[in-house]
C-alpha cells in the first residue's frame, strides 16, 4: 500500500487499544504505524525495535506488583491461546515521552534514508492522500510522543510502558503487550512484519493479524473472568467503532483522514478478522494462520476470502519505463494500495470512505523526471469489468481535484486530460484500469503500450 499506503510500513506501531478491567471499554495505549499507508505500515514495524539508554534504571521503576501481574497474565494468556506456558514474561521498562520521541527519530534515521522517506511522502501526495507539505517523519515522531503508552519491542525482547500512566493503566496495558510477546515466541515478529518489502498492503494485513489477535485475546481473557467467551459474541462492530473513535489527541486531530484510517485499521479491522476466525476455529488453530497469513487488506475486511474460499490478490507487474520517459528518469518508489488504500483514495468526505470492494490486485510506481513533476503509473485489477468501469468513473473527479484539472465529458471509457506539459489518463480495459498522471505528452503512447503489453487477465 503504501504504508506505502502503509502509513504504517516499516513499522511505527499503530494506536493500540487495551481493555480496562473495571469498565470493559477500550483504552488507547500504544503507538502508530507507517509506510506510504502500507509504508504507513512499514514505518510501524521499524519503530517496534527499541534500544533504551538506561535499561537498568528503567527496569528499576517497575513495581514488584506490576511484575507479578505480568507473570500471572502471561501464563493465563498462553493457556487461553492453547500454547505451552512460555515461562517468565519479557522484562518491563519505563520510558518518558521525550525518550520515546528520541527513539522514533533515531529509528527513522537508521531505517530510512531521507530520499526514501521523501519518496514515500511524495507517493502519498500524488494519490491525494496527504497535503503537499505533509512532513511524514516529524508527524510520526510527534504522534508517538503523544499517543504511545505501551508497546512490545521484538528486537530487545522487552515491554515498554509510559511513565505518565497510573499503576492501574499500566496493568491495563499489560495484557495486549503480553500477547505480542507470545506472538514473538511463535513467529519472530520482527521478521514476520518485515517480510513483505514493497508490498505494503500485505504488510498491513500481517499487522492486522497481529493487532487483531492482541485485542481479541486480551478481551477474551476479560470475558472469561465473567463466564463469557469472545467467540460467542454475535459481532464486534461496536468494539471496532470504539477503537476508531477512541483515537484522539491534538497531533492525531490534525492528521489527514487517510493517516487516521491506517493507524486504526490493524486494530479495528484486525479484531473483526480474528473474531470471524474464532467463530470457526479454536484459539490454538490460529498458529497455522501465521504460517500462511492473509496477503491483502481485502482478506482482513472480508474474512471469508481467507477463511472460507481463499481469494489471494492477483499479481500485477509494471514495466520499466526508463526507455519511454525522458533521459535521466528513475523509479523513486513502487508499492501497492490494496482495498483499504484505494477506499481512502476514493474517500468522499472525512466521514465517508470510498468503496473499493471487488479489488483483486494493484501496483503503482512514482517516477522522478528531471526538471519536472513526478509521474504516477498504476494498474488496478478488479473482480468484474463493471467494477473496473465504476472505479474509473469514481476516480476521475478525484484526479481532477488532486491536480486542479478541468472536468471533462468522456466519449468512451478512455479519459485523457492534456496540457502542453503534462498528460493524465484513466483507461479501463476489461477488468483492469491503467492510471497515468503527470506524464510528458510525448511519452503517452509509449507508456500505454508498455503497460498493456505486460501479461494480464483483462
Amino acid at each position: 500500500m503504501t504504508p506505502s499506503l502503509e502509513i504504517c510500513r516499516e513499522r511505527a506501531e499503530c494506536p493500540r487499544f487495551d481493555w480496562a478491567r473495571r469498565t470493559g471499554r477500550p483504552r488507547l495505549t500504544a503507538s502508530a504505524t507507517t509506510r506510504s499507508a502500507r509504508r504507513l505500515a512499514t514505518l510501524s514495524v521499524a519503530l517496534l525495535s527499541v534500544v533504551l539508554a538506561s535499561i537498568a534504571a528503567a527496569q528499576a521503576l517497575v513495581s514488584v506488583e506490576l511484575r507479578a501481574d505480568a507473570a500471572r497474565l502471561f501464563g493465563e494468556l498462553a493457556t487461553l491461546r492453547g500454547v505451552p506456558v512460555p515461562g517468565s514474561p519479557p522484562p518491563l521498562v519505563i520510558q518518558s515521552r521525550e525518550e520515546r520521541r528520541r527513539f522514533v527519530v533515531a529509528e527513522l534515521g537508521r531505517k530510512y534514508s531521507p530520499a526514501r522517506l521523501d519518496a514515500e511522502r511524495r507517493a502519498l501526495v500524488a494519490w491525494g492522500l496527504v497535503p503537499a507539505d505533509f512532513d511524514l517523519a516529524t508527524f510520526y515522531a510527534d504522534l508517538l510522543a503523544e499517543q504511545a503508552a505501551a508497546y512490545y519491542d521484538p528486537r530487545a525482547k522487552r515491554m515498554v510502558l509510559a511513565n505518565w500512566l497510573t499503576p492501574d493503566l499500566q496493568r491495563d496495558a499489560l495484557a495486549h503487550e503480553l500477547v505480542h510477546a507470545l506472538q514473538d515466541r511463535l513467529v519472530a515478529l520482527d521478521r514476520f512484519l518485515g517480510s513483505a518489502p514493497d508490498h505494503g498492503d500485505e504488510a498491513v494485513a500481517r499487522q492486522a493479524l497481529i493487532e487483531g489477535e492482541a485485542v481479541a485475546l486480551s478481551q477474551d481473557l476479560a470475558l472469561h473472568r465473567s463466564g463469557r467467551d469472545f467467540s460467542a459474541l454475535p459481532d464486534v462492530a461496536d468494539l471496532a467503532h470504539a477503537i476508531r473513535s477512541s483515537a484522539t489527541g491534538p497531533v492525531l486531530a490534525r492528521a489527514p483522514a487517510f493517516v487516521r484510517t491506517m493507524l486504526t485499521f490493524p486494530y479495528a479491522a484486525g479484531v473483526g478478522f480474528v473474531h470471524a476466525f474464532r467463530q470457526r476455529y479454536p484459539w490454538a488453530a490460529l498458529s497455522a494462520v501465521y504460517r500462511d497469513p492473509p496477503r491483502s487488506s481485502a482478506q482482513i475486511i472480508h474474512p471469508e476470502r481467507y477463511l472460507d474460499r481463499r481469494v489471494d490478490p492477483l499479481p500485477v507487474a509494471l514495466p520499466d519505463l526508463a526507455g519511454v520517459l525522458p533521459a535521466g528518469s528513475r523509479a523513486a518508489t513502487e508499492d501497492e494500495l490494496g482495498e483499504i488504500g484505494l477506499a481512502e483514495v476514493l474517500r468522499r468526505s472525512p466521514d465517508e470512505p470510498g468503496d473499493a470492494a471487488g479489488w483483486r490486485g494493484d501496483r503503482y510506481a512514482l517516477w522522478d523526471i528531471p526538471s519536472r513533476m513526478p509521474v504516477l503509473v498504476a494498474v488496478i485489477r478488479w473482480e468484474t469489468m463493471d467494477q473496473a468501469t465504476a472505479f474509473a468513473r469514481a476516480y476521475a473527479p478525484v484526479l481532477e481535484r488532486t491536480h486542479g484539472l478541468s472536468a471533462t465529458t468522456p466519449s468512451g471509457p478512455l479519459r485523457i486530460w492534456s496540457s502542453a506539459t503534462a498528460t493524465y489518463l484513466i483507461e479501463p480495459r476489461g477488468r483492469a484500469v491503467l492510471v497515468l498522471e503527470g506524464l510528458p505528452p510525448t511519452a503517452l503512447d509509449g507508456a500505454r503500450a508498455a503497460v498493456w503489453s505486460k501479461p494480464m487477465l483483462y
